[in-house]
């Protein structure tokens, strides 16, 4: 992998052996106690190794602010990529219909259909109406993990104080600082995270 702050390849490990950037940050134990304790919740290890607890359902109140125009981008993207599902599902049926007899499938695909098309028209919507949720919460740590055997598709978590475990892009991921505040935009109809910006300083 390369590391993100000398750009050079080393080894798939916490540390970078170069510069001695750690990939992995985390709090200490007193910081996790504090920002990780709810009755309601529900008990999770962190890759420290950590048990934690944290809500199975937060209680935060969305702030309402008007979409950026990289905010808009991402739903018009991401409408155009359920289009084109859309439309390569059809054809694929299309071939399929003329080759063999599907039968009953159709009932499935028309399912599979409509959920992509309802997620299409949440992007529109999305983009239409220009307004982001917005959250606030305490980051208190991040993970790495693969899913798979042989060529492992790699995937990325986080877990904040009040909205729980959530997945994160890789950018995100490397530049986390466990206990720093967050703002966290999510689409309204949709609920995709736009994007996760850092607002506040790490929790002493």
């Amino acid at each position: 992998m390369k590391c993100p702050k000398c750009q050079k390849l080393v080894p798939d490990r916490s540390r970078c052996a170069e510069c001695g950037f750690q990939f992995y940050a985390q709090l200490d134990d007193a910081a996790v106690a504090h920002v990780a304790a709810d009755p309601d919740g529900k008990n999770i290890q962190l890759p420290s190794g950590r048990m934690i607890r944290i809500p199975e359902e937060h209680k935060l109140v969305p702030t309402i602010m008007p979409l950026t125009r990289a905010q808009k981008n991402k739903n018009l993207l991401m409408a155009f990529l359920f289009l084109v599902l859309i439309v390569i599902t059809l054809m694929v049926i299309g071939y399929l219909s003329l080759a063999v007899d599907i039968g009953f499938i159709w009932i499935f695909v028309l399912m599979f259909g409509l959920a992509l098309s309802w997620n299409m028209i949440a992007h529109v919507i999305d983009f239409f109406n220009g307004e982001a949720e917005v959250y606030t919460d305490r980051l208190i740590e991040t993970e790495r993990y693969r899913v798979g055997t042989g060529y492992r598709s790699i995937y990325y978590r986080a877990y904040f104080e009040q909205l729980g475990q959530i997945s994160i892009s890789a950018n995100d991921h490397y530049e986390a600082i466990p206990g720093a505040l967050y703002r966290l935009s999510y689409a309204k109809k949709s609920h995709l995270l736009l994007d996760i910006v850092q607002v506040g300083s790490s929790a002493e």
